[in-house]
């Protein structure tokens, strides 16, 4: 290494932050929000990049000897959540590692399914390293057992730590279907179609088929272990019935698996029965609160915890909003605005401003995008926002949390992304949650759909909006001008004028569409 080789260096890592941060940019009016904004894209690509391994709960800030949960990959959520705001900021180069550790661990996990529930597919304990490693397990003696865990029982499903959870391996089939539907990449889809199919063979067996809908036993909402509270008597806590957790994800998957295999030309003839696994799952549990519908944990458990209406809370939001992606006001009106009230409630249960939707502990990353898509005010979610930021941060900028470390860096792209432009339930929408009094910009976010969408707004109105189509996919679109035709320019020529309040725009691989509203 030589004076040079330095100057070569630093040259080319000049250079890749500058072509970084040309990709795509926000401007909001909120210099507290923006600052955090790019902060934590800034922190999490100096955490994940193409060709290395994914990073583990911490990334590589690592300042001591041991660290929480062995710096593993947690895979339910903590291990997916850092990504989520780098599909919508069009950094999909950064996801690029993230499936390399859950194929590596196949094998292994087509053993576990078969030798521990007698079915076929992939089951995947709750921690899994890079290269096939698995990071859960029990101790290997029944004294250490005792010490750390209150029983000497160290076979529990064969030594290793599943907690009473089978949606492990699905939880990041979320991850793998935000990419394919943000980039319809046909490399990308035939690289992790093979894990979504071991998915859906697993649930395929693990599914009843009970009174014309598809149920879920024993796949627990939360994580149910022996630990030295309990005494080691835990089993008495197993038995969810319907986990909101495990039904939106099953749903997500099996929506997923669809969707691939006919991008794919793949698996015609089982298509039908995900179909109907997709169509018949059964519904999202609901029961009365305080004079209103509200979400039930799960529909029946034996833990005290969990047989109350407790509301939406993170966990729920996995399955139904983040990653699962099968619920919001496109989709479902009605049950959307049981959502939103529930959301609306999340002020009754803070101690302060700063505990808004219970997150200091786990959840920030997934508790505001959540409240923005279900439709809560832009205004609120901000001021909420801030001042978690303010409660627990470091003054590098790193919001912390309680549970978690990477995680927290997807909290305010994601929700920033999701008030500026939507598209997850398959219509785009232009500033679908924002104030419209406040001027604000963003410039080539990506949306499902392989689209590239850069818009502004500013006293009011949404000045023209800008698609890029990378693949040539039809353009569903609501119309970002309600009540009013608007002029279609492609590639620099004018087009056709449209009208209506959700409109198709055929698009061509590789075509520029600048959209203008007509006085």
């Amino acid at each position: 290494m030589d004076e040079s080789t330095v100057q070569q260096l630093k040259s080319a890592h000049l250079q890749w932050w500058k072509d970084f941060w040309k990709r795509s940019q926000i401007s909001i009016g909120d210099t507290t929000l923006e600052k955090y904004y790019y902060a934590s894209q800034y922190l999490f690509a100096s955490s994940s990049r193409k060709g290395k391994f994914a990073p583990g709960i911490w990334g590589p800030f690592v300042t001591r000897d041991s660290t929480s949960w062995g710096e593993d990959y947690h895979l339910n959520y903590n291990y997916q959540a850092p990504y989520w705001a780098a599909y919508s900021s069009n950094y999909i180069d950064l996801t690029d590692n993230f499936d390399q550790p859950l194929l590596d661990y196949m094998e292994k996990g087509k053993r576990h399914a078969k030798e521990l529930l007698g079915i076929s597919g992939i089951y995947y304990p709750v921690g899994i390293g890079p290269k096939g490693l698995v990071t859960t397990r029990w101790p290997l003696s029944p004294q250490e057992m005792l010490k750390r865990y209150g029983t000497t029982d160290n076979t529990i499903d064969g030594g290793y730590k599943f907690l009473g959870q089978k949606i492990n391996a699905v939880f990041s089939a979320g991850n793998m279907l935000m990419r394919f539907y943000s980039t319809y990449d046909e490399d990308y889809a035939r690289k992790v179609y093979p894990y979504l199919l071991e998915c859906a063979n697993f649930w395929e067996d693990y599914l009843k088929y009970e009174n014309g809908k598809y149920v879920i036993y024993m796949d627990h909402y939360g994580e149910v272990m022996p630990n030295l509270r309990n005494k080691g008597i835990w089993k008495d806590q197993l038995g969810d019935f319907n986990s909101t957790l495990s039904l939106g994800l099953v749903k997500m998957l099996f929506k997923g698996i669809v969707d691939m295999s006919t991008f794919l030309h793949k698996d015609r003839q089982r298509q039908a029965k995900w179909g109907q696994i997709r169509d018949h799952i059964s519904p999202f549990p609901l029961g009365e609160k305080e004079g209103r519908m509200s979400l039930k944990s799960v529909e029946k458990s034996p833990a005290s915890w969990h047989q109350g209406v407790m509301g939406l809370s993170r966990v729920s939001i996995h399955g139904l909003i983040l990653p699962g992606g099968v619920c919001g006001p496109v989709t479902d009106s009605a049950f959307n605005q049981i959502l939103l009230q529930d959301v609306a409630h999340w002020k009754d249960k803070a101690k302060e401003p700063g505990d808004w939707g219970n997150t200091l502990g786990n959840g920030i990353e997934t508790c505001f995008p959540a409240a923005v898509r279900v439709g809560y005010p832009a205004d609120e979610i901000m001021n909420y926002l801030k001042a978690r930021i303010a409660r627990q941060s470091l003054s590098n900028l790193w919001i912390t949390a309680e549970g978690g470390g990477l995680e927290t860096l997807a909290a305010v792209p994601l929700t920033v992304n999701e008030m500026l432009l939507q598209s997850y339930e398959g219509v785009i929408r232009i500033f679908p949650n924002w104030n419209r009094n406040k001027s604000a910009s963003f410039h080539k976010l990506r949306a499902y759909g392989a689209f590239v969408i850069s818009s502004s707004l500013d006293n009011g109105k949404i000045e023209n909006v800008q698609i890029y189509s990378e693949k040539g996919r039809d353009c569903i679109l609501e119309n970002p001008w309600p009540g009013r035709h608007f002029q279609v320019i492609r590639n620099g020529v004018k087009g056709e004028q449209v009208y209506g309040k959700r409109i198709v725009l055929p698009t061509v691989e590789q075509e520029k569409l600048l959209l203008k509203p007509l006085l």
